[in-house]
């Protein structure tokens, strides 16, 4: 039951994650000082990409979550969702942001519409992150996100990051989201 409630909830958000209309290609990868589990194996996959990162995944009921970092400053477990246009976090998140000065007047953007499941339209609060931080080595910078007014709204990761790299692919074998970058 527990898990019919949690895919009815992802669902619920699937449409509201927001329209961006963001199409900058722009990825920032920052080297890592020393060698992780990460590379290894990313290492290890033929690919005709010029790099690949494998960021580890967790797997609840069939939704697949990511470690990313916001603003630098906080942690969180997103969503790899392909059929939302852009980022949707909760007020939650926002609120922290706020505190910890890497979120302010001039990263709210305005409002924007979104379809949910039910076929109504909401409206919610749009903002500029500075930057999210993939596994530990992908970043993109100035990303547009959709708040949701629900602080336990489920994060989602859509391609307002994800139209940035050439592809990704998932290693259900080894529990790997792949980001393949030219």
């Amino acid at each position: 039951m527990r898990a019919y409630v949690i895919l009815i909830i992802c669902i619920l958000f699937l449409y509201s994650c927001g329209n961006s209309n963001d199409t900058k290609k722009v990825a920032v990868f920052e080297e890592l000082v020393d060698s992780s589990d990460e590379e290894e194996y990313a290492d290890t996959i033929a690919s005709s990409h010029d790099y690949v990162f494998a960021v580890p995944f967790k797997e609840v009921a069939g939704v697949k979550t990511i470690e990313v970092k916001i603003n630098d400053v906080i942690g969180v477990d997103m969503i790899v969702d392909t059929g939302c246009s852009g980022v949707l976090i909760s007020l939650s998140e926002v609120k922290y942001l706020i505190e910890k000065g890497t979120l302010t007047r001039d990263d709210i953007v305005g409002t924007g519409r979104s379809q949910i499941a039910d076929g109504s339209i909401v409206e919610n609060d749009m903002v500029r992150l500075n930057r999210i931080t993939i596994g530990s080595r992908l970043t993109v910078d100035d990303v547009v996100a959709t708040v949701s007014n629900n602080i336990k709204a489920p994060l989602l990761l859509g391609n307002g990051v994800l139209d940035r790299v050439e592809s990704i692919s998932i290693d259900n074998k080894n529990k790997h989201i792949l980001f393949h970058v030219n």
